[in-house]
């Protein structure tokens, strides 16, 4: 979801031509990030334990991976 909304704001941006646009699509997805970090993934960690620590082991935080396992 956070992807999709910073790739929509980095199209507007390649469409308008805009700068600021970009700064900003670049902005909305650092704060994202940081909210991942602070919020998200301790909720998680809480929420269901080591189910949640094998999970992260497993999977990439913002990059697919192609190893094909889940």
């Amino acid at each position: 979801m956070y992807i999709g909304a910073g790739m929509a704001l980095a199209g507007a941006a390649l469409f308008y031509q805009s700068l600021p646009l970009l700064v900003y699509g670049g902005v909305f997805l650092l704060a994202c990030h940081l909210f991942v970090l602070s919020h998200e993934e301790p909720t998680l960690k809480r929420t269901f334990g080591a189910e949640y620590d094998a999970y992260c082991h497993r999977v990439r935080r913002w990059w697919p991976s192609t190893r094909g396992e889940l």
